[in-house]
This record gives C-alpha cells, structure tokens and sequence, in this order.
C-alpha cells in the first residue's frame, strides 16, 4: 500500500507539473485563424487574393500541372509536453524519422515511419485513410481520424501555396504581421474541405514581402475530436528549388491557442520530385520499387532564399 500511495502521489505531482506549466502558457495564445478580423484597407493598395497569386507563382504555381509528385525524407523532434496532450496525434514512438510521398492528381499522401516502436505506415485519399503498424492494418476509429488529421496536415506543409489554389474561396487581408521586427502580409480564408475529419478549417498565410514566399501557415484543427477549438501555426525557415518549383524544406510547429506551446521541429534529409508514381505505386503495406527508392539526399542544408 506504501508503494501504491507513493506511485500515485509522484503521478499527481507530474501532472500537477504539467497543469501548471499549462496554465502559465495559457496567457501566450493567440487569436485563431476562425476569429481574425479583416482589415478593410490598406495604404498600399494591394488586394488578399493578389497577394496569394504572388506566392503561388513564387513557389511554382504556373507551372502545377508539371508537378506530379514530391518525396521527402524526414527528421525531427518532438516537444515533450505535447506527446502528453496529444499522444494520439504526435504518435511518438512512431513518428520519428520518415519516407513520405505525395501525389497531386489524385491527391494521395503515403508515408512510411520509423520509430523505436518499429514502424507506421499510412495511406491516404480524399475518401479514405489506411493504418497499419509494423505491417499489421489497424482499424483503431481513433487511430485513423488522429492519422487523417496528421496527414492533411503534412500535405498541407510538404506543398506549401501549392496545395491551397482550389481549396480558399476568397481570401481577405487581415492587419500585417511582424517577426523580429520584418513585417509579412497576412492573409485569411476558410479551407474547404478542412483538415482530416472536417468539413472545413480557417487558414492565415504569412507572406514574406521581400521574396513572396510563404513563411508560415496557421491553421485550425477542427477534424479530430481532442484538437477541435485548437489553432497551430508552422514556420518554413529554409527553402529549396527543385526544377520550376520551390518547397519549404524546414519547419517549426507550435500550438498557438487555446494554449501557446511548442510543438514538433523537422527539417528534410532528402527530396526530389516527378518520378512518374501513380497511385497503383502506393499500397498500404507495399511501395513500388519506384516509391520506395529513398529520396534523393540533400547533400547540404538548403540556405534560406
């Protein structure tokens, strides 16, 4: 019984711990992309949906039809605290390093996970999501609608602008934002359909006026049950070129509301584009030997543009 009572008063002390960090964090959030207020105008003129034009086009946008598919290598690290809060989501044990590929027409995202628990892989389509762990299917509700979330996301994030010309209606221009005192243009939509199991998510773009790059993107997660109400933003710090295209190459995630925190940090060990993949190439447990040839290795850092 000493034992027990000892066991269960460090638990309550570690999530007393936790709860607190929380708390204290709580004060840091910011507003969500559902609820920002457009600015009805702006002294230089300059309309929402020129601005996304701008990036589209700078990331590769006249040329989408070229772009048949894009393979990434991965690496990263995940935050502690939101393993905690989110388990499912962050699937930890998994989702550590990866092989990932995504197919424009029709859109498809696969990827194939290592972790110290073995390994996960996903598949997933406009209409369905596929799971297995260590090559076993898993059926788990939970697991899936945590997965469909996770692999809309990283869609989103790989893709960058590229992903989002059919899926906002109408962008509006909210107020610019500034980082380390570099100012962005900011601007808002609704993303039809939305991420993983929802109709539809708010997204705010932060545009570089510099270079037109994309910077960051924050979204709402309204399509799994424990992250609805919850908004997070991620940052692309390094890019690459590849051909006609430009991609996001490393990334910082964090939870902006209704708690601020970090999240997942990762970055590209390798990528390349347009091997021909189809979706015959990705199967559930089984890649092409086309799909599953690593992808290619940067061979340094890409440098910021």
């Amino acid at each position: 019984m000493i034992f027990s009572y000892t066991k269960l008063t460090m638990l309550a002390r570690r999530t007393f711990i936790a709860l607190s960090i929380v708390c204290l964090l709580a004060g840091c959030a910011q507003t969500s992309p559902q609820f920002e207020i457009a600015k009805s105008e702006h002294a230089d003129g300059i309309l929402a949906q020129q601005i996304f034009e701008t990036t589209y086009i700078r990331h590769g946008g006249a040329h989408i039809s070229a772009l048949n598919d894009v393979n990434v290598a991965i690496d990263g690290e995940w935050h502690y605290l939101i393993t905690k809060i989110q388990p499912e989501v962050s699937d930890k044990h998994y989702r550590q390093q990866s092989e990932e590929r995504i197919l424009i027409k029709p859109s498809i995202y696969a990827a194939l996970y290592n972790g110290d628990a073995g390994t996960k892989q996903v598949l997933r389509s406009t209409q369905e999501i596929e799971v297995a762990y260590n090559n076993e299917q898993n059926v788990n509700t939970t697991t899936e609608k945590a997965t469909a979330l996770t692999a809309d996301a990283f869609y989103l994030f790989t893709l960058g602008p590229l992903a989002l010309h059919d899926r906002v209606r109408q962008w509006v221009r909210l107020e610019d934002g500034k980082v380390e005192d570099k100012s962005y243009y900011r601007i808002n939509g609704e993303l039809l359909p939305g991420i993983g199991l929802s109709n539809s998510d708010f997204i705010t773009l932060w545009i570089d006026k510099a270079t037109n790059l994309t910077f960051r993107m924050h979204i709402t997660l309204e399509g799994f049950e424990s992250t609805k109400g919850a908004h997070v933003d991620t940052t692309f710090s390094d890019y690459i070129r590849l051909e006609k295209f430009t991609f996001p190459t490393h990334f910082f995630e964090r939870v902006r509301g209704p708690i601020s925190i970090d999240a997942h940090e990762w970055w590209y060990t390798g990528i390349d584009i347009n091997r021909g993949l189809g979706q015959q190439d990705l199967q559930i447990n089984e890649w092409s030997q086309n799909a599953a040839m690593p992808a290619v290795k940067l061979k340094h850092k890409p440098a910021r543009e």
